[in-house]
């Protein structure tokens, strides 16, 4: 878990509540509009990625949200 996680006491239980995506996007300095899209269209996917499989850590994968945005 990074640093800004472990400072806000972020648990990697799935799902996480909507509050605790969008401060860990503010913690990451991304704007709550693209916190909502993520949370959004992984709860519309269950929780699953493209795959079908379950995510089981959603700041994973919301690190890698973040990676695509920027690359």
């Amino acid at each position: 878990m990074d640093q800004a996680a472990q400072n806000l006491n972020f648990y990697r239980n799935v799902p996480p509540t909507m509050e605790q995506v969008q401060a860990y996007f503010n913690s990451l300095q991304v704007p709550a509009a693209e916190a909502e899209v993520f949370y959004f269209y992984y709860q519309g996917m269950d929780w699953r990625n493209e795959m079908g499989t379950a995510i089981r850590d959603w700041i994973m994968a919301a690190d890698d949200w973040v990676w695509n945005l920027e690359n």
